[in-house]
């Protein structure tokens, strides 16, 4: 869309055949400083009975952080059509997500692990970070080795 005036705000992030990356959700949208420069880094993912994410393990971002889920029932779009485990705060506090939702994450709160479960049907799972590359740094000692290597995680500092 980039030929018109305004066409390079309009992102289409549709993968071209053969370029699904392999042991991530189905990206159907995505934002950040190397596609719109200035907007914020934002990325919704598609969980599904096929495909569901390994867990996430501890760790906390530089800015704060929106997540949100979306039910795609369109008879009821409040039921989730599975279940989003997530602990919050440095106690790890469970919460279990059964319906769409936003959590809000403050700049530097220890969040997740955060895991899927009894997925049935597909729901959106939408990441908003308040900053223009994605930052997280791992908090490795809140969870046992053995559970952490089942668990993905990054170190990126929004370089």
């Amino acid at each position: 869309m980039a030929e018109t005036k305004y066409g390079h705000y309009i992102i289409n992030t549709k993968p071209k055949p053969g370029e699904k990356q392999e042991g991530l959700p189905d990206v159907v949208a995505r934002a950040g400083d190397s596609f719109i420069e200035g907007s914020n880094h934002f990325i919704a993912h598609r969980i599904s009975p096929w495909f569901i994410p390994p867990p996430h393990g501890p760790h906390i971002h530089l800015t704060a952080e929106i997540l949100v889920m979306l039910g795609t029932d369109p008879n009821d779009p409040w039921d989730l059509g599975g279940e989003v485990h997530i602990c919050m705060g440095k106690e790890m506090e469970e919460h279990i997500i059964t319906t769409s939702a936003l959590v809000f994450i403050p700049t530097k709160f220890i969040h997740c692990p955060i895991s899927y479960h009894n997925v049935t049907r597909p729901f959106i799972f939408i990441q908003d970070q308040y900053s223009t590359k994605m930052t997280e740094k791992p908090i490795k000692n809140l969870i046992p080795e053995e559970e952490r290597a089942k668990m993905v995680s990054f170190d990126m500092d929004g370089t």
